[in-house]
């Protein structure tokens, strides 16, 4: 069979295949409007049921009702799993082919069902046929897949750059300078919130109900100094959203307000929080007209907002003018300068504003903020009444906000007073102890020759004691001593010497170590060998004892017993009166330190 033989006789059959397909037109095969085409393996009964369901003679009615054709839910149910409709004279804007439509409400809907209304020739319906719309969200919902994978991995990508920004922060060097006096009071008040908290950070600020300094903007640049002088460092948790990045994806900072920040690393420790807070405590031990000056600084702004909320709250009045703030700010602190208390100004504060509204009520026409603007100046003559005058003092309502550094700077000062007092009292009774006469001393027993070395132990004569059970005899008469232990407490004991050794060497490895005070006090001490290098063993409170009686070793760990020794001899002798009282001045100044 040659090429062309085979090529007609491909062209018949194909002829023969299309006559046998048989199209459902409607209404008629001359004059079709809506083709209905059925799935495969559809029954002829189904069939029936599809063509007399899609059926009608002109557009806007149907031949037959659903409940005529049979069950209204039976017939529904197998028109849409057989067939569907297409609307040959709607094209699709699209692909250009005919309306799908799978049930007569879709018909109506298109707002074509109706007699005059319905094309009898191709006309572009203004809406796309189900296949491109079912094309299009496809579409979108794999761009939104790509859109959202890509959005995954930006985020994977910023958030190693925001972690390898924080190890960047927190492994920078420690601090080389001083803070200013508001970021230490600033960094003083975060310890003390941390400690009370239990928590090893802060913030974020935009989260707390009261602000660190002054005021919010205050606090951010507060925040900002402290950071870049390497004193505080950012610290989760955080999200992307709190981090600033470049156009390369690294990270470049973060906004100050919505991530909580810790000490520096070499900071965040409980030695290092000590040791930070010693640090500051010296830097402003000599600075108290500056925290006065500090206090008044931010009680006067506790008064302004005092008498702001006052007005807005109490009164429906409206805030301040910010160009008398400055006036009202300038009053309160000179007035407090004066002598004024906080209390006072509160008082004052009230008289001013209840004095104002009262000539507001009697005033009619007054522009909004008049009665505001007047408190102000009410304020500046009532103060000048008041400074020759008994005024009482009104407590300041809990809604106006506290700086946290306020309660700090106050605390700073009266640590300072109670120190300086103690301080004090130690100088004299040192100065008293040591100026005694020598041969006015009495000192029990002080030609006796030693038990033994008071420097060490027989350590299997320890051991076997320890295992045992049994108390050590002493030979020794008792004697009174100071033991400062690790949790900052004083105590005197009246036992044998042996029995205060073994109460410092259980802490070690059993010996003690001879800490050499100067001798005009005539007061050593004894210090535990080989104590563990903890936070529980540490004892800071002995240091500061010992620093002030001018030995600048240590840190010491574990207790510390103080004890008296003769003028001619070193063995442990009872502290008398005056070196007890001594020792209990030395105690005061400490513990005000160690706080």
């Amino acid at each position: 069979m040659g090429k062309r033989q085979r090529r007609r006789q491909q062209n018949k059959t194909t002829k023969q295949q299309t006559r046998t397909v048989q199209r459902h037109l409607i209404p008629s095969a001359a004059a079709p409007l809506v083709e209905v085409v059925f799935h495969e393996d559809v029954s002829s009964q189904d069939k029936q049921t599809c063509l007399d369901y899609w059926a009608f003679t002109e557009p806007g009615t149907w031949t037959r009702k659903v409940s005529d054709i049979g069950p209204n839910a039976q017939v529904l149910r197998t028109v849409k799993a057989s067939c569907h409709a297409d609307l040959l004279t709607v094209i699709c804007p699209d692909c250009a082919g005919p309306r799908s439509v799978y049930s007569r409400s879709d018909v109506t809907a298109t707002r074509l069902w109706f007699p005059d209304v319905f094309p009898h020739e191709e006309t572009v319906s203004p809406v796309k046929c189900q296949t491109c719309r079912d094309a299009e969200a496809a579409e979108r919902a794999r761009e939104a897949e790509r859109a959202s994978e890509e959005e995954r991995e930006r985020t994977a990508r910023q958030v190693e750059a925001a972690g390898v920004w924080l190890r960047e922060q927190a492994d920078r060097d420690a601090p080389s300078s001083l803070p200013g006096l508001v970021g230490a009071l600033t960094l003083l008040a975060m310890v003390d919130i941390m400690q009370r908290k239990q928590a090893e950070s802060i913030g974020p600020l935009s989260n707390l109900n009261y602000t660190l300094t002054a005021s919010a903007d205050t606090d951010i640049e507060v925040i900002r100094t402290l950071h870049q002088d390497r004193w505080i460092c950012p610290t989760t948790p955080a999200t992307t959203s709190n981090f600033t990045f470049n156009e390369d994806g690294t990270a470049r900072g973060v906004y100050i307000t919505q991530v909580p920040w810790m000490l520096a690393p070499p900071l965040s420790d409980p030695a290092g929080r000590r040791e930070l807070i010693a640090l500051l405590h010296d830097m402003l031990w000599d600075r108290p007209d500056d925290l006065h000056e500090q206090i008044y600084k931010l009680e006067a702004g506790m008064a302004v907002d005092y008498l702001e909320g006052l007005l807005t709250r109490k009164y429906n009045e409206e805030p301040i003018p910010e160009h008398r703030l400055p006036d009202a700010y300038e009053t309160f602190l000179n007035a407090r300068e004066e002598g004024f208390t906080l209390g006072q100004l509160v008082a004052v504060a009230w008289s001013s504003a209840a004095g104002s509204v009262a000539w507001g009520q009697r005033t009619p026409g007054l522009k909004p903020g008049s009665v505001s603007a007047a408190s102000v100046t009410n304020l500046e003559r009532r103060i000048g009444y008041a400074r020759d005058r008994r005024i009482d003092e009104y407590e300041l309502p809990s809604w106006v906000p506290r700086p946290a550094i306020h309660s700090t700077a106050l605390r700073l000062l009266q640590q300072q007073e109670a120190e300086l007092g103690a301080l004090s009292r130690f100088r004299a009774l040192r100065q008293q102890v040591v100026s005694q006469d020598i041969e006015d001393l009495d000192y029990d027993q002080e030609d006796t020759p030693a038990s033994g070395s008071d420097e060490a132990l027989d350590a299997a004569d320890f051991l076997q004691r320890l295992r045992s059970g049994a108390a050590r005899e002493s030979t020794d008469p008792p004697i009174t001593y100071g033991l400062v232990t690790p949790d900052g407490s004083l105590e005197f004991h009246t036992e044998p010497p042996d029995k205060m050794r073994d109460k410092v060497s259980l802490a070690g490895s059993g010996y003690v170590d001879r800490v050499v005070l100067p001798d005009q006090a005539r007061v050593h001490a004894y210090i535990a060998e080989l104590v563990p290098a903890s936070e529980e063993n540490a004892n800071p409170v002995a240091d500061q004892m010992l620093r002030l009686m001018e030995c600048f070793d240590g840190p010491f760990y574990g207790p510390l017993a103080f004890f008296g020794i003769g003028h001619s001899s070193r063995r442990p002798r009872s502290l008398d009166a005056e070196q007890q009282d001594m020792l209990r001045a030395a105690y005061e100044v400490a513990a005000a330190r160690v706080k």
